[in-house]
């Protein structure tokens, strides 16, 4: 059973006020493993916990127009798509922010609430069509202002440059990992 004193120490505050949540955990692996460099998780811990905490900030301010964000990334993405506002389910998948699993299910949850609605796919006599409805048009127009709002609020506290590098900087990383998934994809390797 650890001591008080180490579990005091554990709960300690960074020393440095400005610390995020994930530089704890750093401090942490570097006392438990010093034999590894936890610098990934420096990127990649921060990533995950800003899209956790996004994720469930953008629920909430998606609420008042009645969408999660699973169905607000469906419609925007049709919105997006520009007229006649319709994409196939695999394309609505890939244009997405969503993953591939239960696409069907979300679907109908959006149709269910006439923001869309499935026609038949003029160029697959077994594919489906799902289109943007007038109503699905005005809330993903409406949810779009709220989220680049909401989203423009969470970056407030860094200026226009550091934005730019950072969006810079993630563009690059994506790239990156979005690569070495093709290639891998391409030649069959599984990822470690």
């Amino acid at each position: 059973m650890p001591s008080k004193r180490a579990a005091t120490a554990r709960k300690k505050p960074p020393a440095d006020a400005a610390a995020d949540s994930i530089e704890s955990l750093l401090a942490e692996w570097r006392r438990e493993r010093p034999d590894l460099d936890p610098w990934p998780f420096a990127i990649f811990g921060r990533i995950w916990r800003l899209s956790a905490n996004l994720l469930g900030d953008a629920e909430k301010w998606l609420a008042p127009v009645g969408l999660t964000f699973e169905s607000f990334s469906l419609i925007v993405t049709l919105r997006r798509s520009g007229p006649p506002y319709e994409l196939n389910p695999t394309a609505l998948y890939r244009e997405s922010l969503l993953s591939s699993g239960a696409i069907t299910n979300r679907i109908d949850r959006v149709e269910a609430q006439g923001l869309v609605r499935r026609l038949p796919d003029p160029n697959d006599r077994r594919g489906t069509i799902v289109q943007l409805t007038a109503k699905g048009r005005t809330i993903a127009d409406r949810a779009i202002k709220l989220h680049f709002e909401a989203l423009a609020e969470e970056l407030s506290g860094i200026d226009r440059a550091e934005r730019d590098q950072l969006a810079s900087l993630l563009s690059k990383l994506l790239l990156s990992v979005e690569t070495r998934r093709a290639q891998n994809r391409a030649t069959g390797r599984k990822r470690r």
